[in-house]
């Protein structure tokens, strides 16, 4: 029996390729053989433990279609593109920041900025292509190593080591028999793909249909070369934008006049890195207060540089931008705590996931929302302070079951829910129709404008 591949929401036009139920690609003109025959899976109706049912994401069978119809340079470079179109995820709020900081510390010609950005590039995508096979390979959730409190401790440890470095206090550099010993003429090579290793971590949880579709390829292939090419490829296409930024922010010193206030921009990288380092500190912190005072800090830090930091404070000009800067984050902070006096801004309220909840909004006729989420994903905070606050979108779900699954922890019970609902990463959101059936499933960040939609579609 054969049936039409579909990709995630079910958009996929119904000519492009059919797959046989024992997962074997049949396309109309000669297929490439091999691996790529094994990549796509079963398309259909799954039936959780509950009864309700619901058509699962087939991302991988429209990735794979694209390898079996094109051949396998023109599935690659559609990988590469859709390692791109990561950079308009939320998920990179962290690699922008961290780049930044970084190579606007690096002292160089424009060359040897790009060679640092290159190895810095490398970096991220050796872990990450070495997170995505294992991941794949071992059906665990991707991003996951997010939730490891030595990891997130290293991480941050690591950025607060840089941003001591930018204050000044200490020069960062290897030990000089390390350096002998690895032939790194350069210790700043070295730096920028140790840092970059580091990075590929948090560039872990850049979840969306093309990450979701690369998984169950490298699945289905059980091939763990073909996987790490693949995730390799994708997160090329993920850091090469940051040569381009790592360029314009190592260009900072040999702006005109940067004497002036350079130890002020320095200052304020390390502010960023302090600030990196507390939001990468946020999931090992109960109560969610790290995720609460970053703004302060960033008003306060403001502050600071505005009116009291004593760097660049011999260029007139430099100075109007400082007041600026300060007024505005004077400003900021006391909008905040009038907002605190105020009360918290109306949200979506979600209940913990219950199976037997499911079941009654089913037979109630009630639509229903299920999100998954993980307190170390970064798109899953985006959504809290951006489409879980939009007006429209709480008015048009408050005929909705709202349910959330917490999958922070690896335990029996989130390993089955992922298994049920199939879920390979976070944010993924079911939208239920009054019938029971999944009308959407979305993974990765949904705005209010799209979340908005699919309420309208599933209601």
């Amino acid at each position: 029996m054969r049936e039409t591949a579909v990709a995630a929401g079910g958009r996929v036009p119904a000519a492009a390729t059919t797959f046989d139920r024992a997962g074997a690609a049949v396309a109309s003109d000669a297929g490439t053989a091999g691996t790529v025959g094994r990549l796509a899976g079963r398309s259909g109706t799954i039936r959780g433990a509950t009864g309700v049912s619901g058509t699962p994401d087939a991302s991988g069978n429209f990735v794979a279609s694209i390898f079996v119809r094109h051949g396998y340079l023109f599935g690659f470079l559609m990988v590469l593109l859709g390692g791109l179109a990561l950079n308009l995820t939320p998920c990179v709020y962290p690699l922008i920041g961290v780049t930044v900081a970084y190579f606007g510390n690096e002292a160089g010609g424009p060359r040897k900025v790009v060679i640092l950005a290159l190895l810095y590039v490398l970096g991220i995508a050796l872990t990450f292509s070495g997170v995505g096979v294992a991941v794949a390979l071992s059906g665990g959730l991707f991003g996951a190593a997010m939730q490891n409190p030595w990891v997130l401790a290293t991480i941050s440890a690591m950025l607060l080591a840089l941003a001591g470095a930018s204050f000044g206090l200490y020069t960062l550099q290897p030990p000089r028999w390390l350096m002998n010993r690895a032939g790194v003429a350069r210790p700043g090579y070295a730096g920028a793909l140790l840092m970059g290793l580091g990075m590929g971590v948090v560039a872990a949880p850049c979840i969306g249909p093309i990450v979701l579709g690369l998984l169950l390829m490298v699945q289905r292939s059980g091939s763990a070369l073909f996987g790490f090419v693949l995730f390799f490829t994708l997160a090329i296409g993920l850091g090469l934008p940051y040569v381009g930024l790592a360029l314009a922010a190592g260009s900072i010193r040999r702006l005109p006049r940067s004497g002036a206030w350079l130890g002020w921009i320095e200052q304020l990288f390390g502010f960023v890195l302090v600030g990196l380092a507390l939001y990468f500190l946020d999931p090992v912190v109960p109560g969610g207060i790290i995720s609460r005072g970053l703004p302060f800090y960033a008003a306060a830090v403001g502050i600071f540089l505005g009116f009291f930091s004593p760097a660049g404070r011999t260029w007139r000009p430099f100075m109007a931008i400082r007041v600026i800067i300060g007024t505005t984050a004077a400003v900021a902070l006391l909008l905040m705590l009038f907002n605190l006096r105020a009360g918290p801004a109306p949200r979506l309220n979600f209940a913990p996931f219950d199976q037997a909840r499911l079941a009654a909004a089913r037979v109630a006729g009630k639509p229903v929302v299920v999100d998954f989420s993980a307190d170390w994903c970064v798109p899953c905070r985006e959504m809290e302070h951006t489409t879980f606050v939009d007006p429209a979108v709480i008015r048009a779900a408050s005929g909705f079951v709202l349910m959330r699954a917490n999958l922070t922890a690896s335990d029996p019970r989130n390993a089955a829910l992922m298994k049920q609902f199939r879920v390979e990463g976070v944010p993924t959101t079911l939208f239920f129709d009054a019938a029971g059936q999944v009308r959407e499933r979305r993974v990765g960040y949904v705005g209010p404008a799209e979340f908005l939609r699919y309420l309208h579609e599933a209601g």
